[in-house]
């Protein structure tokens, strides 16, 4: 790993964006490579292709190698992995101590050329990473060691593969006006549109819209990753555990009622959940509104529902708050339950739930979720779209009602 003095940056993903701060840390010299992460999977045999959970990875992961053992020949293990999803690099990284770095850290260091901290203004270096994004992904990878070198010491940032960074949810690339009818279903809430603050860095806003498309359980041919470290010790992140639904995620939670509260607990009934922030006031009362009427939908079935609001506002929802808000709501506390967890929880939670949330220009900005629980915790129904119909949603739970 190389030290990163760390610095202020300025993004691409917004008009009149202000200057981020990247705190100093430490970056792997290349991407994790097919031999490094057969040591990995050799140790972890639930990490093995064929052993590997559903939930965790798509039917591309490992898919250029041989078999669960045998990524292919020397050329091959020295190429950067790829076809692995976020939480088999997360799971990587967490198995040495490390992570893997944040938006702000990796696009912070990707500014810099072979002399220069910062060449995101030079229109040659510009042009020069279009045609290195321009080329097909065919062929065999060459050697991470290989990749060119940065002043930080980082290697093959650029043009040889895409990288999943920790944060990679906090993407969102969107419309431009909440008022154009086409879009305002699909809208995020919050920041608004996260349009190019500089439309001549087209590069970095590939990666913008590359990181949006992501699911974390995707495996593509052409994302890799590299692992980090803060410089400031940290409490070592839980493990990253298997499994087959959402509760089966480690961590732990705070109730409206400041109980705790794990995930494993929800199992038993149906349930409707969502996630946002109680100080919302576009997206999230919308959303309570609809999950609202699906309870008074269900009638008197809705004594054997139950209806969860995640909270992802680390900053202000607190259990008094939550509490507040469900009272300003109005809603039987009996069936519905706010909490707040610690942000690495509410990571995992929000990537497993497909849940998009970030913090723009000081503003929470997030995507629209009401899913459909089984008793235990599968997704059987989802809704991404403000202002959606209610009906599949309420025939979803009316299924799991049955006797």
């Amino acid at each position: 790993m190389v030290h990163i003095p760390g610095g202020l940056y300025k993004p691409v993903y917004a008009k009149k964006a202000k200057q981020r701060r990247a705190e100093p840390f430490f970056m792997d010299t290349t991407q994790i490579t097919n031999a490094q992460f057969l040591a990995f999977v050799a140790k972890n045999p639930t990490w093995r292709r064929s052993q590997v959970k559903s939930t965790l990875a798509d039917k591309n992961y490992l898919a250029h190698w041989r078999g669960d053992l045998d990524p292919g020949d020397e050329k091959t293990l020295a190429a950067p992995v790829v076809n692995v999803s976020w939480f088999a690099a997360k799971a990587y990284c967490e198995s040495l101590g490390r992570r893997l770095p944040t938006q702000d850290e990796w696009e912070f260091v990707a500014r810099a050329d072979a002399t220069r901290l910062d060449a995101s203004s030079d229109q040659a270096f510009l042009r020069q990473l279009l045609e290195w994004y321009s080329r097909p992904a065919s062929g065999p990878l060459p050697a991470a060691a290989d990749g060119v070198l940065n002043v930080h010491g980082v290697r093959g940032q650029h043009g040889v593969i895409w990288e999943w960074v920790h944060d990679f949810n906090s993407t969102m690339v969107v419309g431009d006006s909440r008022g154009d009818g086409s879009l305002e279903r699909k809208l995020f809430c919050g920041a608004g549109s996260l349009l190019a603050a500089d439309v001549s860095n087209y590069a970095a806003f590939m990666r913008y819209a590359f990181r949006s498309s992501l699911k974390g359980d995707y495996c593509v041919r052409s994302l890799g990753f590299r692992g980090a470290k803060s410089v400031k010790e940290a409490p070592p992140a839980p493990a990253a555990a298997a499994f087959t639904t959402i509760y089966d995620l480690p961590g732990t939670w705070r109730t409206q009622d400041d109980k705790p509260l794990t995930l494993d607990q929800l199992r038993g009934r149906p349930r409707v959940v969502t996630m946002g922030f109680t100080l919302c006031k576009f997206a999230c009362p919308r959303i309570i509104g609809d999950m609202k009427r699906i309870e008074a939908a269900l009638g008197a079935d809705a004594e054997k529902a139950g209806f969860v609001f995640f909270s992802f506002d680390t900053a202000a929802d607190n259990p008094a708050q939550m509490k507040k808000a469900a009272a300003e709501q109005q809603l039987d506390l009996g069936r519905w339950t706010f909490a707040i967890s610690d942000d690495e929880t509410i990571r995992q939670l929000a990537v497993t739930l497909q849940f998009k949330f970030a913090t723009v220009e000081g503003f929470l900005t997030h995507s629209n979720l009401i899913a459909v629980l089984d008793a235990d915790g599968k997704v059987v129904h989802r809704e991404e779209s403000l202002g959606a119909d209610i009906a599949p949603s309420i025939a979803a739970l009316k299924k799991l009602l049955q006797p």
